[in-house]
């Protein structure tokens, strides 16, 4: 069975946005050996917070930070384990940069860990500077600028 995917926008403390938190502390933080802290939500009302979702269940995540005039910083990015690889992480985030693009984003920063850059390559990011690490892991800057 195909499952039919859409983009949904959760509100700051609403149930579906609530239930990313969990679903981004299994998926992202656990399997690292962390665990999402209140402290680490701290500023999440600023952001935007978008899931994908088939039905009511959600399959995958990503948050949107204001980053200056005309910017946003993307992070936390994931989609379930058992649909990784089949075009759900591109529809997710390509749907993502529409949606920033139509409120006037034209750039695009993320810290992409180092095993997951080629997947932002594919999508249009370019690496910027060296390796760093970050909660524990290897990370990579990388940029997009609409049109490139």
């Amino acid at each position: 069975m195909t499952l039919v995917m859409n983009v949904v926008e959760f509100a700051h403390e609403s149930p579906g946005y609530r239930e990313l938190i969990r679903l981004r502390d299994l998926h992202l933080r656990q399997p690292i050996g962390l665990w999402l802290r209140p402290e680490d939500l701290v500023g999440e009302e600023l952001h935007r917070h978008f899931a994908l979702v088939e039905g009511e269940e959600i399959f995958g995540g990503l948050i949107a930070n204001p980053h200056g005039p005309g910017s946003a910083k993307l992070r936390q990015m994931w989609i379930h384990p058992d649909l990784r690889g089949q075009g759900h992480g591109h529809e997710l985030l390509s749907e993502v940069e529409t949606r920033l693009s139509a409120a006037g984003v034209n750039f695009f920063v993320l810290h992409a860990r180092q095993n997951a850059a080629a997947f932002y390559e594919k999508n249009g990011y370019r690496p910027v500077g060296d390796l760093f690490t970050e909660v524990g892991r290897p990370h990579l800057r990388m940029e997009k600028r609409s049109g490139w």
